[in-house]
């Protein structure tokens, strides 16, 4: 999916991308959209440390697209979790099919293959999730991410490195809590360190970029940091919150990682200039700790 919506959107979106940053909330607006229609907060923080790179955006422009990226990616998650994969399924295979026959609408076609493999995968991975349960490493593995917050925030972290995805880390854990493997609190705190482990790309990616493009990692680590510390101390009144929205849990972690990222980037977001100025500070010109 990622690949047909690069092929189609790419130029745009760096065309969007170094255009529409003038204003940090410009700036929001836009990575929120670039992140929604590219489907990865990562792949929008790397095509921005990108353009920082090539000194197309500063690290002050850059930093509202962070800001975006991380609710733009929400879309997937909310995606999947409302809609009726049974009706739905059907549809997206012929429309795929037909897309794939014509030469101008084949990457559309490839987006929505990549989209109908990633319910298919949801599928698979909730059919066979009994089965794993069962399995003794994966049951202690599971129990040890249930018996602590920071092995649950630690596993978020792992999983989401592992997969290169947030939302796909997060729509795993859907499953894992619709089928009753931990509760709605312990995956509260892997969609934490799911959030995270998104970052670590973009810091790998940034150890051989430029000053400014470092400063772009180190905010996008320093938001989420921040939004696990402001959620720490209320998750319990948010899955109580979010427990009454929907008694789907599905839908109820696709609320959780909703409202963590929004909150977060919002919060920040009035007091952008000097949270990027505290950036500034801690990763100093040339003295950057990577």
């Amino acid at each position: 999916m990622r690949y047909g919506l690069s092929c189609l959107l790419w130029y745009r979106l760096q065309k969007m991308l170094s255009v529409a940053t003038g204003t940090p909330w410009r700036g929001l607006v836009t990575g929120t959209l670039a992140a929604a229609l590219f489907q990865s907060s990562t792949a929008v923080c790397l095509l921005t440390i990108g353009l920082v790179t090539a000194e197309y955006l500063t690290f002050r422009q850059a930093f509202g697209i962070i800001l975006g990226a991380n609710i733009g990616t929400c879309s997937t998650v909310g995606l999947l979790s409302f809609l009726n994969t049974d009706k739905l399924l059907p549809l997206l295979l012929c429309f795929s099919g037909i897309s794939l026959l014509f030469r101008r609408t084949r990457n559309i076609g490839l987006a929505a293959t990549g989209l109908l493999g990633m319910f298919c995968g949801l599928y698979l991975l909730n059919t066979g999730m009994t089965e794993l349960q069962a399995l003794e490493p994966v049951h202690r593995l599971l129990r040890l991410a249930d018996s602590s917050t920071w092995l649950g925030i630690l596993a978020g972290v792992l999983i989401t490195f592992m997969f290169q995805s947030s939302s796909a880390a997060t729509v795993m854990v859907m499953t894992l809590t619709d089928n009753g493997v931990f509760g709605l609190t312990t995956a509260a705190y892997i969609v934490y360190g799911s959030n995270l482990g998104s970052c670590l790309s973009s810091v790998l990616v940034s150890a051989i970029a430029p000053l400014a493009a470092k400063r772009v990692a180190a905010a996008h680590v320093l938001v989420n940091l921040l939004g696990i510390l402001l959620f720490l101390p209320i998750t319990e009144q948010l899955v109580t919150i979010t427990e009454r929205i929907s008694t789907d849990p599905a839908v109820q972690v696709a609320v959780l990682h909703t409202a963590f990222n929004v909150i977060s980037s919002l919060a920040v977001l009035p007091v952008a200039g000097r949270f990027a100025r505290l950036v500034e500070i801690l990763i100093p010109r040339d003295k950057a700790i990577w």
